[in-house]
């Protein structure tokens, strides 16, 4: 049975649509279809099923997921190591990332790396830390960027500290450097709906002051163009504001306020060797401390 029908499953079920898998792929619809049919043809098992969402897993596919991506997983050790013979270096390295990393830290991180490493590829998944913390645990990626500390049993490397900032329209912000969590009560506050969210709801419950939420966002960069018009305020990771396209004032908090960000993964040596490769390339350019 062709290896190349568990990885056009793989793809199709992780991304939940035909489209999709067709254009990461390289394939039309029709082939990715004719392709899965064959493949549940050859088991004897309905794997996906449609739905008005797009196509999802049934029961046995859920069930035979591992073993699939057992199989592409070692397919591709395989790869490797016969590449080695002829001087090469390949292998592709799955990363689970959000906004601001994707934005402001990988783009370096992969340039630097693909200097040296030209035949290895990357593909980005980009949720929220509960999103990512699944998907390493699935196996469905090698790697991802979290909060630390993560809440699942993972091999984590702090790469930075960050500020928590309070963000203001143009001219509405305080005359002082700083502001207190307190103060911020005083002004509309527009909330980020997702769990990325988490680190500012942990500092309105460690000081007891509720904002008075006006509006919800679940983008980023909405909650920035909202502040913009003076709609309210909001505070947002230092990262996030780096270059960002929006005429805000920034304040500090008082007391300071940060979040760290770190790189997981699951067991670092059953990494595949691109993947170790790329982690310890993160630790050399972050300067990163185990945790």
């Amino acid at each position: 049975m062709s290896i190349k029908k568990y990885e056009v499953l793989l793809q199709t079920a992780d991304l939940g649509s035909f489209t999709k898998a067709s254009e990461v792929l390289g394939y039309t619809q029709s082939a990715i279809s004719h392709i899965i049919t064959g493949l549940e043809d050859e088991l004897g098992l309905k794997l996906l099923a449609r739905d008005r969402f797009g196509v999802r897993l049934t029961a046995e596919g859920e069930a035979l997921l591992p073993a699939i991506r057992a199989v592409c997983q070692q397919n591709q050790e395989l790869l490797r190591q016969a590449a080695q013979f002829h001087g090469l270096e390949v292998g592709q390295v799955r990363i689970g990332t959000w906004l601001s990393v994707s934005v402001h830290l990988l783009p370096r991180l992969l340039q630097t790396f693909s200097q040296r490493h030209p035949d290895i590829t990357f593909e980005l998944l980009q949720g929220s830390y509960e999103d990512i913390e699944r998907w390493l645990s699935e196996g469905r990626i090698d790697l991802g960027f979290l909060r630390l500390p993560a809440s699942g049993h993972f091999e984590t490397t702090l790469l930075l500290e960050e500020r928590i900032l309070a963000i203001f329209p143009p001219n509405q912000a305080p005359a002082c450097a700083r502001v207190t969590v307190e103060q911020l009560k005083q002004s509309p506050y527009i909330l980020r709906l997702d769990s990325l969210d988490n680190d500012t709801r942990e500092l309105f419950r460690k000081t007891q002051h509720t904002p008075r939420i006006t509006y919800s966002a679940k983008d980023d960069y909405a909650v920035m163009a909202m502040v913009e018009q003076g709609l309210g305020i909001s505070i947002l990771p230092e990262l996030l504001l780096k270059n960002a396209p929006y005429h805000l004032e920034v304040r500090e908090l008082d007391p300071p306020a940060t979040r760290q960000i770190g790189v997981a993964c699951k067991h670092a040596n059953t990494l595949s060797p691109a993947a170790r490769q790329f982690l310890q390339h993160v630790k050399q350019e972050a300067g990163g401390d185990e945790c």
